[in-house]
């Protein structure tokens, strides 16, 4: 078997010798300096290429943080204006309150980053999901920062805790639930998304290199091809 596959080998480099030896002698010269850089240029297309592609890749990467980031402070934001709240409901000291109140300030420019972030993301779908998923959110953060206003105004006025008080109570542990479930579904999503991004960009550096190493040893193989030619009399016309 391997006798065949050399004496095939042998055939297929003589019949390219005696193509090669049909050439002009100054028509090969050219070819051998023509096809070096050839496959140089095209490493460096690709290569180019490569670069710009992972630039966006990038940018998407960079974005997939900062969503993933800002994400966190409002879910750090609504957990201390509740954590605050339950507080000034137990003790009805002020001091309580002010986790809630910078939440209160707070949490509209942290909503506006968000949205910020989603309207950088390129158009189609995610953009469309992540808006989407943006306005549940904000409805959600809205009833809850309404029933915990509620609460401090009810309890203040009244000083006691009412039946009507437990209800609300129970109810802002519900919206509070669905808050924490739709900003960690956002934030796994974005992470999955970032993961998938970041191979992507090694992907690519891995071929980029690849495809230059190639250019290369191409390169050298070319020069190495065409001085043994020339050190066995092959490169030229047949005399």
């Amino acid at each position: 078997m391997i006798q065949k596959v050399l004496s095939t080998g042998k055939r297929i480099g003589q019949a390219w010798t005696r193509l090669w030896r049909r050439i002009p002698f100054r028509l090969q010269g050219k070819i051998l300096v023509i096809l070096p850089l050839l496959a140089i240029t095209a490493s460096a297309v690709v290569a180019l290429y490569g670069n710009h592609k992972r630039a966006h890749i990038q940018a998407d990467i960079e974005r997939h943080f900062e969503m993933v980031r800002n994400l966190n402070d409002v879910l750090t934001l609504m957990v201390n204006a509740e954590t605050g709240m339950r507080g000034y409901l137990l003790t009805q000291r002020a001091g309580f309150l002010q986790p809630y109140a910078a939440t209160t300030q707070k949490l509209p420019a942290a909503m506006a980053v968000l949205r910020a972030i989603a309207d950088a993301e390129p158009a189609g779908d995610p953009r469309v999901n992540t808006r989407h998923q943006l306005d549940e959110i904000q409805l959600l953060i809205d009833r809850q920062m309404k029933d915990l206003a509620w609460q401090q105004q009810h309890v203040t006025a009244t000083n006691v805790f009412a039946a009507e008080t437990y209800t609300h109570l129970a109810l802002g542990k519900r919206t509070m639930d669905d808050i924490l479930a739709n900003l960690d579904a956002m934030q796994n999503e974005e992470k999955v998304l970032l993961a998938k991004h970041e191979h992507t960009s090694a992907v690519i550096r891995r071929r980029d290199y690849a495809v230059i190493i190639l250019a290369l040893l191409f390169g050298v193989g070319t020069r190495l091809v065409a001085r043994y030619l020339r050190h066995k009399g092959k490169l030229g016309p047949r005399r």
